[in-house]
């Protein structure tokens, strides 16, 4: 399966192949075996040369979220970057300059750590969101502004909807 993967206005391309009962990864040309454990639906345990780490997904037609040790990332399958899809995106929010935080999985929000209006600074956390009993520290994925809080503390929120939204720096 190919991926291309948007980050920092940079495109990556990501390559995974089953080999085995292992994971054969290339980014950018660079490959890596992968040990993989699906320890739910929507989180797997990935061991990378001894390194555990666990990975949280959320699913939506043509991309995935991916969140690890707090970051966000989106993936989208190599073939379906048409121009239907990309106005999606911008309808979702997810076009260039934009981040749009969405839980790893359904939970309560603990804490909201920033508010609207206020500058944020890359891998900055914003919130915390309890889910199966852990607490998941989101942070941002670049220099910028809260625009919008969809939530406040003790709600509890879904995969579905965005709790807030990040717009670049201009």
């Amino acid at each position: 399966m190919e991926f291309e993967l948007n980050l920092e206005n940079k495109t990556y391309k990501i390559s995974i192949q089953e080999r085995k009962g292992k994971y054969l990864i290339e980014l950018n040309n660079k490959r890596k075996e992968v040990n993989c454990e699906f320890i739910s639906p929507n989180c797997l345990s990935l061991d990378i040369d001894g390194k555990i780490i666990k990975v949280y997904l959320a699913l939506d037609e043509n991309k995935s979220f991916v969140f690890i040790q707090g970051n966000q990332f989106v993936l989208q399958e190599k073939d379906i970057s048409s121009s239907r899809t990309r106005k999606k995106e911008e309808e979702l929010g997810l076009s260039e300059g934009k981040q749009i935080i969405f839980p790893p999985m359904p939970g309560k929000i603990l804490k909201i750590l920033v508010s609207e209006g206020e500058k944020v600074k890359k891998k900055q956390s914003l919130v915390i969101v309890e889910a199966m009993k852990m607490e998941h520290e989101i942070k941002s994925a670049l220099d910028g502004v809260i625009k919008k809080i969809n939530y406040t503390e003790d709600q509890m929120v879904d995969t579905e909807s965005p709790i807030m939204e990040v717009e670049s720096e201009k």
